[in-house]
Order: structure tokens, then sequence, then C-alpha cells
């Protein structure tokens, strides 16, 4: 049942694309992905996002090497320790485990919405270059790369999507 709604979805998704296609008309491919990766906007934000996030992130796997040794210890030690002594170890490792956790969530959450905001940021420049792009080339159809099953090279417009915002200030 649900692989019958995915091939529907499917193929509404795709009936735009077998009709641009049927007339005649040209269709370019982008990698959205790449070109938030591989821009010189891309490649500034990820050196001063990883600076910015570095000490949380070593502070995180800290806390990590911390529970795995706590782990390895009470693994260790555990048979020679008392029945009060392990069950407090164990609540130890837990509220450590737990901290690590949370502070784990709150890094991703925090990284999650700091790269969402440059992605916001970047956006307008983005749209004028794939403007720009679907212009010179006299495009009637982009699609994002993830959404295509299948683009040949020829149709791929992503490194001159790059090119064209790595020239816009």
């Amino acid at each position: 049942m649900k692989s019958i709604r995915l091939a529907i979805l499917a193929m509404i998704m795709l009936a735009p694309l077998a009709n641009a296609a049927s007339t005649g008309s040209k269709i370019g491919v982008l990698d959205t992905i790449m070109v938030l990766t591989e821009s010189n906007a891309g490649k500034q934000y990820a050196i001063k996002s990883e600076a910015k996030f570095k000490p949380q992130l070593q502070a995180l796997q800290k806390l990590e090497t911390e529970v795995r040794g706590m782990q390895e210890k009470l693994q260790k030690d555990g048979p020679t320790l008392s029945a009060e002594q392990l069950k407090t170890r164990q609540l130890e490792l837990q509220r450590k485990y737990e901290d690590w956790q949370l502070k784990g969530r709150q890094f991703q959450t925090e990284r999650t919405e700091a790269d969402n905001a440059e992605r916001e940021k970047l956006r307008p420049k983005l749209q004028i270059a794939i403007d720009n792009v679907v212009t010179q080339l006299k495009l009637d159809l982009v699609v994002d790369r993830q959404m295509a099953i299948y683009a040949s090279s020829g149709v791929d417009i992503t490194r001159k999507v790059i090119e064209n915002l790595n020239q816009t200030k």
C-alpha cells in the first residue's frame, strides 16, 4: 500500500518533467547542497562555524570520553563492589550519560539553527545566481538534484551557479 502511494506521488511530481521534456523545453539540474558547500560563501561559513562550535564540540567529546571511562571502570570493578557502591556508580554513570546526551542535542540544535540562518542569509544571492544562469542558458525548468532519479552531466548547472554566486558581491 505504501509503495503504491509512493509510486503515485512520484508520477504526480514527475508529470511536469515529462511534459517539459516532450515539448522540447530545456531542463537544468542543480545540486543545492553542493552549491552551499563549495561556493566561496559556503566555504567561509564552514570555517567560521567550525571555529565557533569547536569549543562546544571538544567539551562534548571530553564528556563522551568520561562516560566511556566510567563504563569501563564500572565493568572492571563491578564484581568487587558492594551492592550499594555498584548502585551509586551506576547512578553517576547514568547522570553523566544523560548530561552528555542533553549537551549533544543542544549542540545539534544550535548548529542546525546557525546553518539554517546562514542559508537564509545566502538565499537571495543564490536565487540571483540561479536566475542569471537560467537566463543565460535559456532554461525552462530547474530541478534540484536530490529530486532527480537520473540526470546526465549535460543538464547539470551546479558549477555555473557556483561560479555565478562567487562573482556576486
